[in-house]
């Protein structure tokens, strides 16, 4: 129970958490970001001197805070949150987070992404609302009363969950609108990445396909996008190399500005290289700074800018 206090205090920094992320956008905020090179990926640590655990990582919006979704006991996905002193520092051990959010170990709860305001995006197979698979789902904690009930995005053809399988919400706020950027099987049998507009009243319409290289005939899944959107990385079994079985492999793109084109997409996995390019890498995602990438392959990994 103390935990779990401690845990929903926590969450409860990523509004105190702007004024940090001001600082770090504003040192990348002018012109095209050029600095695409990344460093060989390291196990992120806890203060115990394990890896953490768990996969779909992703950081808070101020960089103290990592989410995670981990089946410990076997069963269902629970989102887990794990707190650290600084960037700089090792993670405590973590906690799941408490209902509404984990469904009770009655559905897969995965693919979590925070963001300011206190706000959680997240998919599960609750309830079956746009089918019987995985959809979209946000949730937003209150000072007073804890956790709303998480509200499905809206069903295709309205909204962007399908009876399909959805991987991954990202959040992209701009002048222009928000976006939302993830990926589902339902419109072409592989997992594709898309975008959807929120409307003026709050909802999401229903997404739009990105084109080459972002997505091929292969599974393109998982996408996370810097909140400036000119970058990308997401999971890919796209053939680079004579293969017959590829791993999920670590892409990344980059473009002028919002509505510009994409350019080439890199396979970090091969080119950095990580030491799990033997292994699957799956649900990249950025911080909010734009200096570290994490990614699940049996723990969490990381990635630094050079």
């Amino acid at each position: 129970m103390k935990r779990l206090t401690i845990i929903a205090l926590a969450l409860l920094m990523f509004t105190s958490a702007s004024a940090e992320l001001q600082v770090n956008n504003k040192q990348h905020s002018n012109g095209f970001y050029h600095g695409s090179k990344w460093t060989a990926a390291s196990p992120l640590k806890r203060t115990d001197g394990t890896q953490v655990p768990g996969g779909c990582p992703i950081e808070s919006p101020g960089g103290r805070f990592i989410f995670t979704a981990r089946n410990p006991s076997g069963s269902n996905l629970d989102i887990y949150v794990n707190q650290r002193m600084s960037i700089y520092t090792p993670f405590e051990p973590g906690s799941p987070l408490p209902a509404p959010i984990n469904d009770a170990g009655l559905a897969n709860d995965f693919c979590p992404t925070p963001i300011p305001d206190n706000g959680l995006y997240f998919v599960s197979n609750r309830a079956g609302i746009c089918g019987n698979s995985p959809d979209m789902y946000r949730a937003v904690q209150n000072p007073a009363t804890g956790w709303s009930e998480p509200e499905n995005l809206g069903c295709y053809p309205d909204g962007p969950n399908t009876p399909g399988t959805e991987f991954s919400p990202a959040i992209v706020e701009t002048i222009w609108g928000t976006f939302l950027f993830y990926s589902t099987d339902f419109h072409t049998g592989n997992q594709d990445i898309y975008r959807s507009h929120m409307r003026a009243d709050g909802t999401f319409g229903p997404g739009v396909r990105l084109p080459y290289p972002i997505n091929t005939k292969y599974d393109d899944r998982q996408p996370n996008v810097t909140q400036n959107g000119r970058e990308i990385v997401f999971a890919s079994n796209r053939r680079t190399a004579d293969t017959e079985t590829p791993n999920f492999d670590i892409f990344y793109a980059k473009k002028r500005w919002l509505f510009g084109r994409w350019r080439r997409a890199t396979n970090l996995s091969e080119t950095v290289p990580f030491d799990t390019l033997d292994a699957s890498e799956t649900r990249p995602s950025f911080s909010w700074d734009r200096q570290r990438i994490v990614y699940g392959s049996g723990g969490v990994w990381q990635s630094d800018r050079k």
